[in-house]
């Protein structure tokens, strides 16, 4: 009896419901090494910044009185901490937001800490040899001193190799109109990154209804710059952090410096609820880093989302930009995401088909329609086939459904082997129908929808 109510306890997690007519469809077992869930076992942190580097991701974060940790791993699923930065002699304490970044044969990170002297906020630079440091203050100051409270300090480089560091003037020490604002501001640096050079510029300040939530003060923080397509992606967060309506928006300029327009569609990661309140809360202070060819931000939400507070935790989902130049996030998710590719050893063969009939891209952009953002990137057809001039092997097939949809159909490879698939509308968020089956050669697949619409399609075997 005992394996009996354990066995149905598994059943009730898969995020599937599939049954095989004439393709034999796998137990979600067989696969779930491939996947990986939010949030994290990293918690008790903010601000968290992610490095690809070798073999492993090295994780920084808020979450310290004295010093940074650095959190070690393989999968981002496991962590190993030691101690990265120990402390400056100009701060005592309100260590945040650490960002690392490899340049050259050393590594950088940014910082922010507060001045001994008088309290205020400030952005450090230290120095290492290896990401996980020790990491030492070159300079026995911060960075920059422009006679205000600064945070959240990230790099950018422009065509020539410029850098350019963009920074949060702080709310604390920044007025407008009476009001407390976080406005964010950019500023060339030097080829060594020890010091300013010229005047900062204003990028960025709160504006609109999403943005100014939170009343007095206001905030444009977490700034992280993606460079794609010749243009500059600039990603803060808004609202106060404590707050579930702390999430991340996007603008767009020609340089690092601008100006910036904010994305139509913003904001891009915000929280999630259902009818028994909310599930994912103040997903925000992203950084973005890249596994092979694909793109994936970190973030952090609130371990208790329906008490929000400063206890935070890290998460992982990926990103993305569509052909007409709008950036995506495909979070915030709970339910099991695929890990890296490139780390697994498997490929999306779905892009290589060679015809794609009524599916206008929308089916294979990386944007599998998590979030309301991308509503206008839902395929809404009834039916859509591929066709691979060259055979692809696969053995695992994934549907994203469009937000808060049930989702039914089958899928047919090859013209003969079928098999049907059901998704409930009320599942944790980003979950997905996973069809996973024998590998096999694939030289055709139709799938046919009989409710809902879908976000994304993939289509997954071992990379040659």
């Amino acid at each position: 009896m005992r394996n009996m109510l354990i066995l149905l306890s598994v059943l009730l997690l898969l995020p599937l419901s599939a049954q095989g007519e004439n393709l034999r469809v796998l137990d979600y077992s067989a696969v779930k090494n491939r996947f990986v869930s939010n949030p994290r076992d990293v918690k008790d942190i903010g601000d968290p910044f992610v490095l690809a580097e070798g073999s492993g991701y090295y994780l920084f974060a808020t979450g310290g009185s004295i010093g940074f940790n650095v959190w070690r791993s393989g999968n981002l699923r496991t962590f190993e901490k030691s101690k990265a930065l120990k402390k400056v002699n100009w701060a005592s304490g309100d260590y945040w937001a650490p960002e690392v970044y490899k340049v050259g044969e050393q590594y950088v990170m940014l910082f922010t800490a507060r001045m001994r002297e008088n309290g205020s906020l400030r952005t450090g630079v230290a120095f290492a040899s290896s990401p996980q440091g020790p990491y030492e203050d070159p300079l026995g100051k911060p960075l920059m001193d422009f006679g205000y409270a600064t945070i959240d300090a990230t790099l950018s480089w422009d065509d020539a190799g410029n850098p350019y560091l963009i920074y949060v003037r702080d709310c604390s020490e920044n007025f407008e109109n009476g009001r407390q604002e976080s406005h964010i501001y950019g500023v060339r640096l030097s080829d060594d990154l020890l010091s300013v050079q010229g005047d900062p510029v204003l990028l960025l300040k709160p504006e609109g209804e999403w943005e100014t939530r939170s009343g007095d003060p206001l905030w444009n923080e977490g700034p992280a710059v993606v460079k794609h397509d010749g243009k500059y992606y600039l990603f803060y967060s808004v609202n106060g952090y404590w707050m579930k309506e702390y999430s991340v928006s996007v603008a767009v300029a020609d340089a690092p410096l601008g100006p910036y327009t904010k994305q139509e569609n913003n904001p891009l990661l915000v929280y999630a609820e259902n009818e028994k309140g909310v599930t994912v809360s103040g997903p925000g202070h992203n950084a973005f880093f890249t596994v092979g060819d694909e793109l994936f931000t970190s973030y952090h939400t609130h371990t208790y989302p329906q008490a929000p507070s400063g206890n935070r935790q890290l998460c992982v989902d990926r990103a993305g930009f569509h052909a007409d130049g709008t950036a995506f996030i495909n979070g915030p998710t709970l339910a099991p995401q695929l890990r890296p590719l490139k780390e697994i050893g498997c490929r999306n063969v779905l892009p290589l088909a060679a015809c794609a009939r009524d599916a206008q891209g929308l089916l294979t952009d990386g944007d599998y329609c998590i979030s309301a953002a991308s509503e206008a990137y839902i395929w809404r057809g009834s039916s859509v086939s591929y066709r691979w001039d060259e055979p692809v092997s696969a053995d695992l097939l994934i549907i994203y459904p469009a937000p808060g949809q049930a989702l039914s159909g089958k899928v047919t490879f090859n013209g003969t082997l079928t098999a049907s698939f059901s998704l409930p509308a009320d599942g944790k968020p980003g979950q997905a129908v996973i069809l996973p089956f024998k590998a096999r050669t694939v030289s055709e697949m139709r799938v046919e929808f009989q409710t809902g619409a879908a976000g994304e399609i993939l289509l997954i075997g071992e990379a040659p």
